[in-house]
């Protein structure tokens, strides 16, 4: 068992413990801690027991020699063309190397991370007819920290087969892969590790290449990331609202309970918390009986976001503890049939919906940014300018409404972009989930720096306005942003890259979180559509 200082990269230690994987009850948070966190990971004995059982559906199938896809056929177009028995390994083997492209941007060794722990757990189901000794090729490499190099090689969404394949390709001894922080073969990696490459029976190398790990990898931990970002949403709004002296009788719990929309009152609910004893809650203190829809629809806004959330949460953690391959194992039938479990648009989908959702988000903040700056609003300084005739923080309103533009682009929707005719025509549909996941990561990107922007500028408009007292939560925000903020822009310019990292890295979320407690999820498991 290696140490934590055997390792070799950062940031990946053996500090989060161990994950077991049952096929039924993998959590997009365990997917982080063995992404981010380096847990382990083991696979039941429930599980392995029924990885053994449709195995021997599959050896039961080709001693009896029935034509099954991908086993003793081609694949896609292709399977017309049946395998002799005897080039049965070799073809699986040769199906794992044909399919790597060679081409395009690697991805982080995280992403790597999550792709093969949710190939393991979706193995775990029982389905793919596999033999145990891949499970545990997968979790050896995984616990021995061999990250596979793999490169975005242009999936469609129909299983990752490219980037699976560079996976597969270090498992069986071939391909590059990173090793206490040491690029190498995939065969002078293992065996640094300790380990051996492993040789591929029938099905393996189908199973290898067949299934959707980026989209399921990578996408779960972008929906890790959009929670903590609607977190660091809710506390810049709530800092905003005090800068701009807004009416908080639109977090009234009244108002979510005739309205009851989930993401409403669960928003309306952590403002509070966050504005808890802010001199807004005293008689008179609001400047206008009705502040703009940026401030007063802010519950609405963010509940929706919230929702969208839950529903792609739930819609991941069925597909995450999912079979979706194809050929599928039946093991009490003792037959393996032809599926299309391996298309996720509903993935695709809630992917799309998340995005818009986060964009009106930070379209609100955007607007919010323009108000503090803008003196009729705020009733402060035109660009918040120590002086009359300053330019204050003016010029951040140019920035703010360039990475809005920027979001909705970002948003718009990839599930029906598809306008492929791939293997001869057969394959004519696809998903296009790998996309949406990757557009909703860089969304992410330029949220994160349209936050650092409005919690600079609302921190500016609380100076101005005397510092007068803030809520428990928001003035644990105030007191981060003002290490980066400036209280003369015109000598000495904001740090927003310093502050847009200390959001990425959790510190304003921890800040917060120091003096209030951790705000309430933004989703749970079980929240929308996912397993009981």
């Amino acid at each position: 068992m290696l140490d934590s200082g055997e390792w070799g990269l950062d940031p990946l230690s053996l500090g989060g413990g161990t994950v077991v994987l049952t096929g039924d009850d993998l959590y997009i948070e365990e997917v982080v801690r063995v992404a981010r966190r380096g847990a382990r990971v083991a696979v039941s004995g429930e599980a392995l027991d029924r990885v053994r059982r449709a195995r021997e559906v599959v050896e039961h199938v080709l001693e009896r020699g029935d034509p099954v896809y991908g086993m003793n056929t081609g694949v896609g177009s292709l399977s017309r063309y049946r395998v002799p028995f005897e080039h049965l390994e070799q073809f699986s083997a040769t199906l794992v190397s044909r399919h790597t492209t060679h081409q395009g941007a690697e991805v982080s060794p995280e992403i790597v991370r999550a792709m093969m722990v949710t190939r393991v757990n979706g193995m775990a189901k029982g389905g793919v007819g596999v033999r145990t000794e891949l499970l545990g090729a997968f979790v050896d490499a995984l616990n021995a920290g061999v990250h596979p190099v793999v490169r975005l090689g242009g999936s469609v969404g129909q299983a990752d087969l490219a980037e699976m394949a560079e996976i597969g390709q270090v498992l069986i001894g071939r391909g590059e892969a990173d090793y206490r922080g040491e690029r190498m073969g995939g065969t002078a990696a293992l065996r640094a590790a300790g380990l051996q490459p492993i040789r591929l029976k029938a099905k393996e190398g189908l199973a290898l290449i067949s299934a959707n790990g980026i989209t399921m990898g990578h996408g779960s931990l972008v929906l890790s990331d959009v929670a903590d970002l609607l977190d660091v949403f809710d506390i810049t709004a709530a800092l905003s609202m005090e800068a701009f002296g807004a009416n908080l009788s639109t977090v009234h719990p009244e108002a979510a309970r005739l309205r009851p929309h989930p993401g409403q009152a669960r928003a309306a609910d952590r403002l509070r918390e966050l504005l808890a004893d802010s001199y807004l809650w005293r008689p008179g203190a609001a400047r206008n009986l009705q502040d703009p829809l940026s401030f007063r629809c802010v519950p609405q806004t963010h509940g929706a976001s919230y929702d969208a959330h839950a529903y792609a949460r739930g819609t991941m953690e069925v597909e995450i503890n999912s079979a979706g391959d194809n050929p599928l194992v039946l093991i009490e039938d003792k037959t393996i049939i032809s599926v299309g479990n391996f298309d996720v648009v509903a993935l695709a989908v809630a992917f799309d919906l998340l995005r818009v959702a986060v964009a009106q988000v930070v379209h609100l903040a955007n607007e919010r940014i323009q108000k503090h700056l803008w003196s009729q609003f705020s009733g402060l300084p035109t660009g918040l300018a120590a002086r009359d005739g300053d330019e204050g923080l003016r010029p951040l309103g140019y920035t703010s409404a360039s990475l809005a533009a920027e979001a909705r682009v970002l948003a718009n929707p990839v599930s029906l972009d598809y306008r492929g005719q791939i293997a001869e025509g057969v394959e004519d549909h696809a998903s296009m989930a790998p996309l949406g996941v990757r557009k909703t990561d860089e969304l992410v990107d330029v949220a994160r720096r349209i936050a650092a922007l409005e919690l600079t500028v609302a921190t500016r408009a609380v100076d101005l306005r005397g510092r007068p007292r803030l809520g428990t939560g928001s003035r644990a925000a105030y007191d981060l942003v003002s290490r980066y903020a400036a209280t003369e822009p015109e000598e000495h310019w904001p740090d927003l890259d310093g502050l847009t990292q200390a959001i990425a890295g959790g510190r304003l979320i921890a800040h917060v979180a120091s003096e209030i407690g951790l705000l309430e999820p933004v989703s749970t498991p079980g929240d929308a559509v996912g397993p009981e």
